[in-house]
């Protein structure tokens, strides 16, 4: 009787992991024309008997978080009958909203892809992301990374089990015109 070996889980030696790229997300938008505003509102008084502080007064915390030790990378059991007998599966999304089109961006007439590369744990739910090619505009990548923090995925597999992965998330901002 032949058993089917369950090995540990390495890293890459040279660093990097399978990286899928899952499908564009569009985010539409109408453009907006900016409309002048006007606000007025009194400036506050002060009145107070203490001299005010100044900011080289106040000392500056010496922290050196650099040389902190670094947690061990956990060590995973895989199934490798999954790879064997191409079992394996990739993330999907389940729970996705898509990102808000910022009002400032349609105003400018923004518009671009961003691409996040997206770490997704083995419960399905966003660790961290990241962009990894910029729309060309701050304000764009910045929802796009907002929005897909609270997005829940169903996690790759190998077999049976669910292993943590790291997918490339293009979302694409277009302005209706």
């Amino acid at each position: 009787m032949t058993s089917n070996p369950i090995t540990l889980a390495e890293n890459p030696p040279d660093g990097s992991e399978p990286i899928e790229t899952l499908d564009v997300i569009e985010v539409t938008g109408t453009t907006v024309t900016k409309t002048s505003r006007t606000y007025s509102f009194p400036l506050p008084t002060f009145n107070h008997p203490w001299p005010p502080t100044t900011f080289h007064d106040l000392g500056a915390p010496d922290l050196d978080i650099g040389n902190l030790p670094q947690p061990p990378t956990p060590r995973i059991l895989l199934d490798q009958i999954g790879t064997t007998r191409g079992r394996v599966k990739s993330v999907k999304p389940l729970k996705t909203e898509r990102p808000l089109y910022p009002r400032m961006a349609r105003e400018q007439g923004w518009h671009g892809k961003v691409v996040l590369r997206t770490h997704i744990s083995t419960d399905g739910t966003v660790t961290s992301a990241t962009v990894q090619e910029s729309s060309g505009y701050s304000l764009l990548d910045e929802s796009a990374v907002q929005s897909v923090k609270g997005w829940s995925f169903e996690p790759a597999k190998n077999g049976e089990f669910a292993v943590a992965s790291t997918v490339d998330l293009p979302i694409r901002f277009d302005l209706l015109q």
